[in-house]
């Protein structure tokens, strides 16, 4: 029941307020189902239709997830804040839900590039401040990275970040300000969500296929709104590793175009591909920002990434990482550097896709009778739950069996119905063998169906 009796301004934003505060405060917790729009209407003495428009704003907030006959209801966590408890296992449980990079043999050579660089007499002048956008010599082994992996791009378009996740960060404050609106599809990476919290922006998602965002929905988006960005992540999609044919993006490149609509490309899977795939931003490079990082191919730790940017946003963008951390970690940066220049980085990238071949065979092997997305090179799957199952339901249920799994409400931006899937992860259990238990375990429990107490849910 929204306390909005001292509110100021419109009702439907005053119940949206009080939503978030009831969902940040406790009160309200994932899973709970809210009074329909009628009844909370009349409870509040207001309009069917502020409780609908109320109910919108909550949902592209991310707050909450409608069911077409079974109403509305809390969302589950969203965001790396709540993803971060994730990452930490219970003791005895099999971890399938961290996208991390899969250990192998070839990664123990980072050990030797980190020394060798610790012992360079240069090593205390990288402890000094230096450029924003990071020395000349890293970025030219960001743009050798990059070309090598079939986009050709020169070191002058290259600014090196703390990450990609921060590069998202850096490209979106440079090209938005808040207010503005962002589009992306509907499935979708959830740490963006959190950063256009941070920034104040707008995000609507897009309707999709399985291909990701329609064209003409991003079209509609823009005559509806003066969309500023389109977030993409279209080579081995998170969560569902589809990688977008070259068809649908240029027609989405074509609409950005047309549009003066900033394309973000979030591209940290795509050197995991088993064949390198031109990107989006090729097709449109004066509203391009393509992003990729270390840590999905390399090392998480290594936390650097790149962005490729037209030349009229360089000072934007170096205006944006000072900002925020005034550089990217110079140390870093030149371990980074050293991997690429000496093939280091592409062994441990080659081994890591080796590894991952092998980790998809075991966990489609056993999940064979059931529907999953998995597209080579990927080191997740998205599986499709059979009816009666729910998201939230199967994942809680596998949890108590001791496997840990992604839901899908994290991935949802602005969807009406809900998606009845969730995402297992390969890299994070420690040895195949473990990771077999785990998917064992998962199409067992696909095989006996929810209990009683799941199926009888109203």
């Amino acid at each position: 029941m929204p306390q909005i009796a001292d509110a100021s301004g419109p009702r439907y934003l005053a119940i949206a307020e009080a939503l978030a505060g009831d969902i940040a405060g406790g009160r309200l917790k994932p899973g709970d189902r809210l009074p329909t729009h009628r009844e909370l209407a009349w409870q509040l003495g207001v309009t069917v239709g502020t409780v609908s428009r109320a109910y919108a704003e909550a949902e592209r907030r991310g707050l909450t997830a409608g069911e077409v006959g079974r109403g509305t209801f809390v969302a589950g966590p969203t965001g790396p804040e709540h993803l971060s408890r994730w990452h930490d296992a219970p003791p005895g449980a099999i971890p399938l839900r961290s996208a991390h990079p899969i250990p192998c043999e070839e990664e123990s050579a980072i050990a030797e590039v980190m020394a060798r660089c610790a012992a360079s007499p240069r090593a205390m002048e990288l402890l000094a401040y230096q450029p924003h956008r990071g020395r000349p010599e890293h970025r030219e082994a960001g743009a050798q990275w990059i070309t090598e992996n079939g986009f050709p791009v020169d070191a002058d378009q290259i600014t090196i970040t703390a990450g990609a996740h921060h590069g998202m960060m850096v490209v979106l404050a440079a090209v938005t300000r808040p207010g503005d609106h962002i589009v992306a599809d509907s499935l979708t990476y959830p740490g963006l969500r959190s950063l256009t919290r941070i920034l104040g922006l707008r995000l609507d998602g897009l309707a999709r296929d399985r291909h990701g965002p329609l064209p003409e929905a991003f079209e509609d988006a823009c005559r509806t709104h003066q969309v500023k960005a389109l977030y993409l992540c279209p080579t081995l999609h998170n969560p569902t590793s589809i990688t977008m044919p070259e068809e649908r993006r240029r027609a989405l490149a074509e609409v950005a175009r047309r549009h003066g609509v900033a394309i973000v490309e979030d591209d940290v899977f795509g050197f995991l591909a088993d064949q390198p795939v031109v990107p989006v931003s090729a097709h449109a490079p004066e509203q391009g920002y393509y992003i990729c990082g270390m840590a999905k191919t390399v090392a998480p730790g290594l936390r650097i990434g790149y962005v490729v940017a037209p030349a009229e946003a360089q000072d934007r963008l170096n205006h944006a990482i000072s900002s925020t951390c005034w550089m990217a970690c110079p140390l870093a940066a030149e371990i980074s550097s050293e991997l690429i220049r000496s093939g280091i980085a592409e062994q441990v990238s080659a081994g890591r896709r080796r590894v991952a071949a092998k980790r998809r065979q075991i966990a489609l092997e056993v999940l064979d009778r059931w529907e999953t997305d998995c597209e080579p090179g990927a080191n997740f799957l998205w599986l499709h739950l059979p009816d009666p199952w729910r998201s939230s339901e199967f994942v809680a249920e596998a949890e108590r069996r001791g496997t840990l799994v992604t839901p899908s409400d994290p991935f949802m931006v602005g969807r009406r119905e809900s998606i009845h899937a969730v995402r297992v992860c390969f890299g994070p259990p420690r040895d195949e063998a473990e990771l077999r238990r785990g998917v064992k375990s998962l199409a067992a429990q696909l095989e006996e169906g929810p209990s009683y107490a799941f199926t009888n849910m109203v």
